[in-house]
């Protein structure tokens, strides 16, 4: 950088020092774009009065600039730079995903009868132009109209984002809102199935929160409302979406999570609840919450919305509920948890029970052949509509039924066996 420029403050790529205006302000920032010296020198006269200028020598510099400096409100360049045009830094610019970039007014160098140049940049997204021999007051009231028009740009863009954040973010807890949830659940859902990963939802509801409110105040219970939504981020994972959806309830959806994660998740929340401490006006309350699971494996492979999904853990809740509070339900039989959790860990995926029946290991599987069938369930259902029925669903699904019930009557004899095993024992030691 010459002494000239150290004098005159003007930055320099890569970085951008702060000047400040004749009056002790401090000054707008701008970037020109231009190889040639003489006219960045000249830009720089004629502005650096009420302006902070940084000079970039090609388009390259100059959208680096513009990716690491936030405060830049406007461009000057020229069309003819070396490594990268200004035509293509126009067009790069209009192209940014980042609204602050893509919007920044940009103000073309240009000879005076240069028509074709000038409709090209215009094309490309040029917002007006000035001629190499433009005079200051030209100059200054062109960068002054359009950077006023910058500045109502972003006011509008950081408006509409702070409007948007209000509408999907409830306003007590600031977890995401109903509506939200179900946008970015449904849109987790179809990614889950087009991988072909697992999916699933947890419903949550504070149990006795309408006593917490009439003993306590309304003020307390929005104070456990927020502290509950504490609890439950920290322990939720980044691409987890956790919303409130309505007064004391809760939802989150759980991607790349079976049955079997996702009872782990439901448990680390429900203990986290349980063991936390809330105190409101210098009183102990005690929470708990309840909590139902549903997974896409496990429930209905075909479920089409979350909003299905989330029918069947908003009943499972309520089961949970029904049971006694602080608790989670994860099926709609009578199983306790231990042994749906058993059952799930067990289990072995349809690739690896082949590889069982192909090495004589069969008996290995009959336990879980009614979940291993039923996973096979949506092939069949393809096939019948590629062209006509050709197998019969229906009668698969009562057969899977049949033998689940089977299943069921083994283990609950061999349950029987032990037990009146155990019973000799004592009798023996006796």
């Amino acid at each position: 950088m010459s002494d000239r420029r150290k004098e005159n403050n003007v930055a320099l790529l890569p970085g951008a020092s702060k000047s400040h205006s004749s009056d002790g302000k401090s000054a707008s920032k701008i970037l020109v774009a231009d190889d040639s010296v003489t006219i960045r020198a000249g830009l720089t006269r004629a502005l650096f009065d009420e302006l902070t200028i940084v000079e970039a020598v090609n388009g390259e510099d100059a959208w680096t600039v513009l990716l690491e400096d936030e405060d830049i409100e406007l461009v000057i360049t020229d069309l003819d730079m070396p490594v990268l045009n200004g035509y293509d830094l126009i067009k790069r610019i209009r192209a940014s995903s980042i609204s602050r970039i893509s919007n920044i007014p940009v103000i073309v160098v240009t000879g005076a009868e240069d028509l074709k140049a000038k409709y090209r940049a215009f094309v490309e997204g040029a917002n007006d132009f000035i001629s190499k021999n433009s005079d200051r007051i030209e100059l200054m009231a062109r960068v002054k109209a359009h950077q006023k028009l910058a500045l109502t740009i972003r006011d509008l863009e950081a408006s509409k984002l702070i409007l948007k954040n209000q509408a999907d973010t409830d306003a007590l807890t600031k977890l995401t809102n109903r509506r939200s949830f179900f946008v970015k659940a449904g849109e987790c859902l179809g990614l889950m199935r087009r991988h072909k990963e697992h999916f699933s939802v947890l419903m949550v509801d504070i149990d006795h929160f309408k006593t917490i409110n009439d003993t306590y105040g309304h003020q307390a219970g929005d104070h456990i409302l927020v502290e509950v939504s504490k609890i439950l981020l920290s322990n939720v994972r980044t691409n987890d979406v956790l919303a409130r959806i309505g007064g004391e309830e809760f939802t989150i959806a759980l991607p790349y999570s079976n049955r079997l994660a996702s009872i782990v998740m439901a448990e680390r929340l429900r203990s986290a609840i349980s063991v936390a401490k809330f105190e409101y006006g210098g009183k102990r309350i005690t929470v708990t919450i309840s909590l139902g699971v549903a997974s896409l494996d496990k429930d209905d492979g075909d479920m089409e919305n979350v909003e299905a999904l989330l029918a069947i853990a908003d009943k499972r809740l309520y089961t949970a509920k029904r049971k006694g509070r602080n608790r989670l339900c994860a099926s709609d039989d009578r199983r306790n948890l231990d042994e749906i959790v058993d059952d799930d860990s067990a289990c072995p995926k349809i690739d690896e029970a082949l590889t069982m029946l192909e090495h004589g290991n069969g008996k290995g599987i009959v336990a879980h052949l009614h979940r291993l069938i039923r996973k096979t369930l949506p092939l069949f259902k393809l096939g019948n509509e590629i062209d006509k029925p050709l197998f019969d669903v229906q009668s698969l699904e009562a057969g899977i039924k049949e033998l689940e019930n089977e299943v069921k009557l083994v283990k609950a004899a061999e349950t029987s066996v032990d037990s009146a095993d155990e019973l000799g024992k004592i009798e023996v030691e006796k």
